[in-house]
């Protein structure tokens, strides 16, 4: 019996091997030849930052088919700020009644929010995010990512209003919460770059 389960599958397990191998180590030469070089990483980076301080805020506008907050777009103009990556934000205590309804919320992080890069003000920048309509979010623009897949974002209106509430939408676990009432509040907090050769700001 067990002669004939060798016989039987041998082979097979023999195939399943060698095609793991194969794709292995296709895969591998895959991701070497793929492999940026440092001066076409570079050029990558330098496009990037190259596209948040040319903003396309009519784009923007066209494609999602509402309107900016003006001061999304005051942001913008920014160049400091937008090219400012790994930024602790503060959120000042306001009393232990507040520290104790954030944590019960959840947890200790939404005492300090986290920007791992702001994102370019166009439409080729939201492909990469989240459909906020899944959130039943309506019309909105993420401007910023944690760099775990979540994001920052500010609702649009039919007109064009002079600020707008700051989101977190979250893909673990699935939701979406306020987290300032508006820009202008939400970048007045304490930050701290954790950049190479950064500083704090106020």
């Amino acid at each position: 019996m067990e002669t004939l389960l060798v016989e039987a599958f041998g082979p097979l397990a023999v195939a399943l091997i060698l095609y793991v191998a194969i794709s292995g180590a296709r895969r591998f030469i895959h991701q070497v030849r793929n492999r940026l070089s440092p001066e076409q990483l570079q050029a990558a980076r330098d496009s990037y930052r190259n596209r948040l301080v040319h903003p396309r805020a009519e784009e923007v506008e066209q494609g999602i088919g509402a309107l900016l907050p003006q001061r999304l777009l005051t942001l913008y103009d920014d160049h400091q700020t937008i090219l400012t990556e790994q930024i602790e934000i503060r959120r000042p205590d306001t009393g232990p009644a507040d520290a104790a309804a954030r944590k019960d919320l959840a947890g200790p992080k939404l005492s300090a929010e986290w920007i791992e890069a702001f994102l370019p003000l166009d439409l080729e920048s939201q492909k990469y995010t989240v459909d906020l309509g899944v959130f039943g979010c309506g019309k909105g623009f993420c401007f910023a990512t944690d760099g775990a897949g979540n994001f920052y974002w500010t609702s649009l209106g039919e007109t064009r209003q002079p600020d707008a509430p700051v989101f977190f939408v979250c893909h673990d676990p699935h939701g979406n919460e306020q987290v300032a009432a508006s820009l202008d509040e939400f970048f007045s907090w304490p930050r701290t770059s954790h950049a190479p050769e950064a500083e704090t700001t106020a």
